[in-house]
């Protein structure tokens, strides 16, 4: 009987994993292919989600002449505005999380991945802070400067 009930929840439990990280990736085959056919992006090597005011693929890759591309696609809207960064001219991801390593003590680092909020492209870090909040910091992809920043407090422990 407790065997059963362990079968049974593992392949619910695999199950809801599966659709959770298929709804998490949907559209990504699609967007895909609208890059490939409409810029000059020849290689992809990422592509990932942001959700802001309005609702990203983030696609990275790299177009003939082997330069490397970040571009934001909408997922909203007929008339797509695609926004495209030369990785070249902005500072990198690691370069980031050790300037916050430095000016963040005690804090843990959920996840950094690209924003686009009202046309300026920014680093979204998600960290928990040393009094346990839940932090959403977004700073310039360019420079670094901070655009700005949520803290969230847990209401329960």
């Amino acid at each position: 009987m407790i065997v059963a009930l362990i079968m049974i929840s593992l392949i619910y439990g695999t199950y809801l994993y599966k659709n959770i990280y298929d709804k998490k990736t949907d559209g990504f085959e699609q967007t895909e292919k609208i890059i490939l056919e409409q810029t000059s992006i020849t290689e992809i090597d990422d592509i990932d989600l942001f959700y802001g005011n309005e609702a990203y693929h983030i696609v990275v890759g790299k177009n003939e002449e082997n330069e490397e591309k970040m571009i934001f696609y909408p997922l909203e809207g007929k008339e797509k505005k695609i926004t495209t960064v030369d990785t070249s001219e902005i500072i990198p991801k690691e370069d980031i999380i050790n300037t916050w390593e430095k000016n963040c003590e005690g804090c843990t680092l959920v996840k950094i991945t690209p924003a686009l909020i009202d046309d300026n492209i920014l680093w979204e870090l998600s960290y928990h802070d040393a009094k346990s909040r839940y932090v959403l910091e977004y700073v310039s992809i360019y420079n670094g400067s901070s655009f700005e920043q949520y803290r969230f407090e847990r209401m329960f422990n």
